[in-house]
Formats: structure tokens, C-alpha cells, sequence
């Protein structure tokens, strides 16, 4: 498909001030960004939190060509997740600034903002998982989707996993993630009318994320290899123990070892069905905790294929 050259002429600006390279440098890396577009019209905001970083992306999409995000994965999947309910057609060009920044939203990091040219961009159409807690909701995921007890944040100057419970309360308290599978766990697709069953009984982890190139041709990442070479647009990962822990060491995992994953893949129309997690589990949308599970809670996740545009350069 030939790329278009997107013009931008009014810009909105989003800078999450409480992203994880902290408020000083997250301004200098905003100043930075926005200095490369000062033949536009700039408008800027600094929300704070989630509900006021949506409430912002809703008003700047009336107004503005694009809407500029500072911060990390999840702020910029709250904006992302915005514009989708609010069917904006609004591109994000994301600036990455956060205590991690892996999703497809990024349209530069930190080391890249140099070479960002408003003359040399296109859109992207970007697929991700739409998750439903209950029936509600609740967010949309673009890098993974994450069922732990833990999250990451940046503490200290220092990524490191805390309490999910805790850090919904605005508490960060260093935490090693625990298996949040039980004996009455039950992961399931639903396909054309009929269900299959994934898995069932105790599992360290779940992960759901589209899925990749970076998959492509590499045994090693097991059945979102091949699920890749089949154009399949989103997979699901079950491991036996918690995958996500930046404090173990090499020795604790050589003992935990091995490591037993299982790997599905869904599509469009699908719809993947999760029941029975550990009370206290965190819906976790990157990197975003946006929910603290009860064992009789069900989460739903589907794949949407054009769930969000963004900024490339060429």
C-alpha cells in the first residue's frame, strides 16, 4: 500500500507528567517534541490520571489533526482507547517516555526525536484487543493485555514489579508476582458458534497480545510463530509460572525452570473467555492496572483489526 504524506496544521499535545522518567525530564523530552512542529498550531494539555487524559483526548479530537502523547504505553492506550469509543478518527503520534515502551502507538522514542520531520509522516492503521470485564468495557490493549498480581512502575529511579491492589490505592509497594491460575480456572474460546477449551486448572500468568513480526520465524516464541506465518492477527499465552518478575534472580529460575507455555490464537469474531482467577488478580492493559479481579469475575477480550491510527515516519 503507498504511505500518503499526513499534514498536520493544528497540533493537540498530551504530556503525562507522572510517566516514568519523572516530571522534569518527561517536560524536557516534551519541550523537545513539540519544538519540531512549531510551524503548527499547538495546542497542549498535562491531565492527570487516566480519566482526565481521556476526557482531554475526547476534546482535543474536535479540534486538532493529531494528537501528540507524551508518556508511556498506557497513557497512550487511554488516549487510543478515547478515540475509539468516541469513533474519532484522530491520529496519536506518541512520543515514548515511560518506565517501558514496547506497543505499536510509539511513534518515536526519547533517541529518535531528532530525526521526527512533520513533513515525513504517514498513517498507520493499528489492530488491538478490546477487554470486557463482566460485560463492561473496560480498556483496549495494543502491546499485551496482562492477567497478574503485580505491575510495573518505575520506584526510585528503578523499574521494578509492585502490588497490583496497592497500586490502584496510589501505593507503591515492591511486590513478587504470584500464580494466579486455581484449580477452577477456565480459558476458553469462543469461535463461530462453538467453544473451545484452552486451558483449565492452576497457571502462573496469562498474556494476550496482536501479534507480530518480531514472532516471525523464531521457534523459540512457540505457537505465535507459526500463528504469525498465518497472517493470525492476535495470540493468548498461559505460562506454568509468572514470567513478569524483574526481581528473581538467575539461580531462582534456573531452579523454577522449566517453564511450560501454552499459546492459542484468535482472530476477528473470536472471542476469548477467562473465569476463575485468584482473588486479588489485576487486569492489567499496558501497563495500566485497570481492575482488580474476584474470582467470580469474567474477563472477555476480542481482536479489533483498525482499532487505532497512528503516526509513522517514513
Amino acid at each position: 500500500m503507498e504511505r500518503k504524506q499526513f499534514k498536520i496544521k493544528h497540533l493537540g499535545v498530551i504530556v503525562n507528567l507522572q510517566a516514568g522518567a519523572g516530571k522534569a525530564v518527561i517536560e524536557k523530552i516534551a519541550t523537545k517534541a513539540i519544538e519540531k512542529f512549531n510551524c503548527c498550531k499547538i495546542t497542549r494539555s498535562s491531565p492527570i490520571g487516566r480519566i482526565g487524559t481521556m476526557r482531554n483526548a475526547g476534546e482535543l479530537s474536535l479540534s486538532v489533526d493529531a494528537i501528540m502523547v507524551v508518556g508511556g504505553d498506557g497513557t497512550m492506550s487511554d488516549v487510543a482507547y478515547r478515540l475509539f469509543i468516541s469513533e474519532a478518527s484522530t491520529p496519536i503520534l506518541g512520543i515514548g517516555a515511560g518506565s517501558t515502551n514496547a506497543g505499536p502507538l510509539i511513534t518515536a522514542k526519547v533517541k529518535e526525536i531528532d530525526q521526527l520531520d512533520p513533513d515525513e509522516l504517514f498513517i498507520q492503521e493499528v489492530g488491538g484487543i478490546l477487554a470486557f470485564r463482566n460485560g463492561e468495557r473496560t480498556g483496549l490493549g495494543f502491546n499485551d493485555i496482562v492477567l497478574g498480581d503485580t505491575v510495573l512502575t518505575t520506584l526510585k529511579g528503578k523499574v521494578m514489579q509492585v502490588s497490583a491492589a496497592e497500586f490502584m490505592k496510589g501505593i507503591k509497594i515492591p511486590a513478587p508476582p504470584s500464580r494466579v491460575g486455581t484449580t477452577i480456572s477456565n480459558i476458553s474460546i469462543d469461535r463461530e458458534g462453538k467453544n473451545k477449551l484452552i486451558h483449565q486448572g492452576e497457571f502462573g500468568q496469562m498474556f494476550a497480545s496482536p501479534l507480530e513480526e518480531r514472532y516471525l520465524g523464531k521457534g523459540i516464541a512457540g505457537g505465535t510463530s507459526l500463528a504469525t506465518a498465518l497472517d493470525l492477527p492476535a495470540g493468548i499465552s498461559i505460562t506454568s509460572e509468572p514470567l513478569i518478575n524483574y526481581g528473581i534472580q538467575q539461580e531462582e529460575f534456573l531452579e523454577m525452570e522449566p517453564i511450560v507455555t501454552r499459546t492459542a490464537s484468535f482472530r476477528e469474531g473470536d472471542e476469548v473467555i477467562v473465569r476463575g482467577l485468584k482473588e486479588g488478580t489485576c487486569l492489567n492493559i499496558d501497563g495500566n492496572p485497570m481492575a482488580i479481579l474476584g474470582s467470580d469475575d469474567e474477563v472477555r477480550l476480542s481482536y479489533i483489526p483498525c482499532a487505532a491510527r497512528v503516526l509513522k515516519r517514513f
